[in-house]
C-alpha cells in the first residue's frame, strides 16, 4: 500500500535524529541515514524553511531548544488498547496532510478506525481549502478515519461535537479558558488554538466513511506569522507540556468516544455544553459569503446550525463562517 507524501521536504529519519539532541556533523547524519551528504544538507535546509530553527556550531548540527518531540506510534497505540474499537495508529515523520494520507489509504482498502499523526505536514488544510501552517513538532496534526456505513446519513453536527470532545480532553490535561467558535474552531482566551475539518467519503453504495482532521498549536515560534490572533498550549500555563505522543492519544480517545455516540444520541449529548462554550454567544457577528448578513449570535440548535438573530427574525444557518463585528 503506497500512501507516502508525494513531495517530501527532508529525508525520512532526519527529524528524529535531531530529536535525539546529539551534536552531529552532516556527514555523521548521512552515515546514520545511509544517504549522501548533499541530501542531508538539502534536508536541513528544508527543515529550516519549514520552521525548525536548528543551529550550526563548529561544523555540527544542533537541534533547537527544546528539541523536537516526535510522536511514537507504539506509545500512542499502547495508550488506546482499552478502547471499544482499538484504532490502528500510524505516526509519520512527514506527510502532505494526515487527512489526505488516510483518504489515499481508504481508496486502497483501509477501513476505520485508523488514526494518522505526523510531526510535519506540508499541505495541511482547513475549511474552504485554507492552508494550516505548523512547523515540525510545533503542534499536533492528526486525522481519524471512521466507518459510518451503519449511520442513516452523514451528520454535519459531528464537527461541533468534536469541538466539545477536544475541549474536554484538553481541560483534562490542565488547559483553562477554552471556547468554541462556530462551526469548527477551538479558541483559548479569545485567540485561535486549533481547528477541525470533517470530510465525508463515499463508496459504491453511498457515504461510508468520515475523515476527521484536527490541528492544535502546541508551541509556535514567537516570530511566526499566522494571519490572525493565535494561541498555543505552551502559553496556556501547562508545565510541563504533555508529550506529543500523550497529546495524540488523549485527542484520539476523545474523538473515538464522541463518534461512539453517533448516530444516537448524536449531537444531543453535546448541545448544551457547546452553547456554554460558545465564544460568540450574544455578540454581534457577520456571516461571510452569501449576502453577508449580520446579527446577534444566539448559539446553535439541535442540528448544529447557527442561530442568528437578525432584523429578518431568527435565522438558522447551516454553512458559512462568522466573525465578530463592532457594535453600532
Amino acid at each position: 500500500m503506497s500512501t507516502s507524501d508525494p513531495a517530501p521536504r527532508f529525508p525520512d529519519g532526519l527529524l528524529r535524529l535531531l530529536a535525539e539532541a546529539q551534536p552531529r556533523t552532516p556527514r555523521e547524519l548521512a552515515v546514520r541515514l545511509g544517504i549522501p551528504v548533499p541530501e542531508v544538507e538539502a534536508g536541513l535546509q528544508g527543515l529550516r524553511q519549514a520552521g525548525l530553527d536548528w543551529r550550526g556550531q563548529a561544523g555540527y548540527i544542533l537541534p533547537p531548544e527544546p528539541p523536537p518531540d516526535p510522536v511514537d506510534a507504539d506509545a500512542v497505540g499502547a495508550a488506546l488498547k482499552d478502547l471499544p474499537q482499538v484504532p490502528q495508529v500510524h505516526a509519520l515523520e512527514q506527510v502532505d496532510s494526515t487527512s489526505a494520507w488516510l483518504d489515499r489509504a481508504r481508496r486502497q482498502g483501509m477501513r476505520g478506525p485508523v488514526a494518522c499523526c505526523t510531526d510535519f505536514q506540508s499541505a495541511g488544510r482547513g475549511r474552504r481549502g485554507r492552508q494550516w501552517r505548523m512547523p515540525p513538532c510545533a503542534g499536533m496534526a492528526l486525522s481519524l478515519l471512521w466507518d459510518i456505513r451503519h449511520w442513516p446519513r452523514p451528520d454535519a453536527s459531528v464537527t461541533l461535537a468534536a469541538g466539545v470532545a477536544l475541549a474536554r480532553a484538553l481541560e483534562d490535561l490542565g488547559v483553562r479558558g477554552l471556547q468554541l467558535k462556530w462551526p469548527n474552531d477551538l479558541y483559548l482566551d479569545g485567540r485561535k488554538l486549533g481547528g477541525i475539518l470533517v470530510e465525508v467519503r463515499a463508496g459504491r453504495d453511498g457515504p461510508d466513511a468520515l475523515i476527521l482532521g484536527v490541528g492544535i498549536n502546541l508551541r509556535l515560534p514567537a516570530h511566526m506569522e499566522v494571519g490572525q490572533p493565535h494561541a498555543d498550549l505552551a502559553g496556556a500555563g501547562l508545565d510541563p507540556l504533555p508529550s506529543r505522543s500523550l497529546l495524540a492519544a488523549t485527542l484520539i480517545r476523545a474523538l473515538e468516544g464522541m463518534l461512539q455516540s453517533y448516530p444516537e444520541p448524536g449531537f444531543a449529548a453535546f448541545l448544551g455544553e457547546w452553547n456554554r462554550r460558545d465564544a460568540t454567544r450574544d455578540r454581534p457577528v457577520a456571516l461571510s459569503g452569501g449576502d453577508g448578513c449580520t446579527g446577534i449570535a444566539r448559539g446553535v440548535d439541535e442540528g448544529g446550525r447557527l442561530c442568528l438573530e437578525t432584523d429578518r427574525g431568527l435565522l438558522h444557518i447551516e454553512t458559512g463562517e462568522i466573525g465578530l463585528r463592532s457594535r453600532p
